[in-house]
């Protein structure tokens, strides 16, 4: 026979776990609209990273991350883009509320809100819409953004550029930030 104090432990125990088996707890961490989405892979939390010589030149995180088998691109959900310098210190941060990346390319195109602040510089850019090509440093959009660069904003159609903004090209009429609105 069982000494009273073991046969007590394993009585509360007992108890404690009755209840457990009555109420099935629920398994799904997925949001009951993601369900009908019919995607081969959800991953949370994912990062990817853009290696060159084996240094990391970019770091993407998304909140969500959705692909389907028959698809090149991966679609994303909360996305953040941190481009390095040689010496690792942010050359360019990109957010967005979605977006999408080719991993084979290593193209990114974020939407929704986009903003791109390049921190040396005293710039950010704003945009609905804002694509990185990594491999030929190219930053671009074709919607129309606002720049802020030294607190004083401007408009135009479309821009192209490298990340350095050496070689920055406008289309449409730039114009004072301030006209029609910011």
């Amino acid at each position: 026979m069982l000494p009273r104090k073991t046969m007590a432990i394993s009585l509360v125990i007992l108890l404690c776990a009755l209840p457990a088996c009555e109420e099935e707890a629920p398994v799904s961490t997925v949001p009951p609209e993601w369900v009908d989405f019919d995607a081969d892979g959800i991953v949370f939390q994912m990062q990817h990273r853009f290696t060159q010589d084996g240094q990391t030149r970019a770091l993407v995180v998304a909140d969500t991350a959705i692909q389907w088998n028959d698809s090149a691109s991966i679609a994303l959900r909360g996305v953040r883009l941190e481009v390095f310098q040689d010496d690792g210190s942010a050359r360019g941060i990109v957010t967005s509320e979605r977006g999408s990346l080719d991993p084979v390319t290593e193209e990114l195109v974020a939407r929704g809100g986009a903003v791109l602040v390049v921190p040396g510089q005293n710039r950010r850019v704003e945009s609905e819409e804002l694509n990185f090509q990594p491999r030929n440093d190219l930053l671009w959009t074709d919607s129309a953004f606002v720049m802020h660069h030294d607190g004083r904003p401007f408009r135009g159609e479309w821009f192209r550029t490298d990340l350095e903004f050496r070689d920055v090209r406008i289309g449409g009429e730039p114009r004072p930030a301030e006209e029609g609105g910011s």
